[in-house]
Formats: structure tokens, C-alpha cells, sequence
């Protein structure tokens, strides 16, 4: 019975402690708006759609959109943030590489081409 007791004891004991910490650490978990730096493309906010897997793929997009733009005009302005969410959503009709609403995109196959246009303006626009 002591053995009991004992084991009884040592579990309720980091509860009351785990009962009694402040519960405040737990809002550094939340997730905060995302403010890009420097030439950063920003995440597309929920509002557009709820699910994460489109979201990334139209920030994909948005990034081959500015490339492009830097293509275009041959200016090393940042035009990750001057292009609006909805002509990027316009834009990715054109990407949908499936009929499934739920994956519409190929977002990795969109990240690398991404990925490989800015690095080119990077490496251009670096000198």
C-alpha cells in the first residue's frame, strides 16, 4: 500500500506544478502576420484560401511573377511586394495542373522554378 501511495504521489505532484505554471508561454506558439524582409515574398493570408498547400502555391507563383517582372523590365526593384494577391490568383489559372481543387498546383515542380528565376535576378542584380 505504501508503494501505493507513493506512486500516487509522484504522479499527481508534476501535475499540480504543470497546474500552476503560467499559462502565457504558450501564446509565443502563435503563429504572427508575416512581415517580409528586405525582398521577401510574403505568405499569402488564409484569407485566400484555408488551406496551406494552394496558399504556398500562389506565394510560388507570386515569386515567378516578380522574376518575371524583372525579366521584363530589367530592374532590380523588388517586385515580390508590389504585385496584389489577387492578380496572382488570376495569374495561377494558368499553372493548375490538375482537376482535384484540393491540389490544383504542382507547388514543388512551382517552388524550384521559382527558386531558379530569383537566383538568376539575385546573381544579375548583385553587381
Amino acid at each position: 500500500m505504501k508503494h501505493l501511495v507513493a506512486s500516487v504521489a509522484l504522479f499527481i505532484l508534476p501535475l499540480t506544478s504543470f497546474a500552476n505554471a503560467d499559462s502565457s508561454n504558450f501564446s509565443t506558439m502563435a503563429v504572427e502576420e508575416d512581415t517580409p524582409s528586405v525582398c521577401e515574398a510574403p505568405r499569402a493570408p488564409t484569407i485566400l484560401n484555408p488551406s496551406p498547400y494552394i496558399r504556398n502555391g500562389y506565394r510560388a507563383i507570386l515569386r515567378i511573377m516578380a522574376a518575371e517582372r524583372w525579366i521584363e523590365t530589367g530592374s532590380c526593384e523588388c517586385y515580390l511586394t508590389q504585385i496584389p494577391w489577387d492578380e496572382v490568383i488570376l495569374e495561377a489559372e494558368g499553372y493548375v495542373t490538375s482537376d482535384n481543387p484540393l491540389l490544383p498546383f504542382k507547388v514543388a515542380e512551382l517552388r524550384l522554378q521559382a527558386d531558379e528565376m530569383l537566383a538568376t535576378r539575385d546573381a544579375a542584380c548583385a553587381n
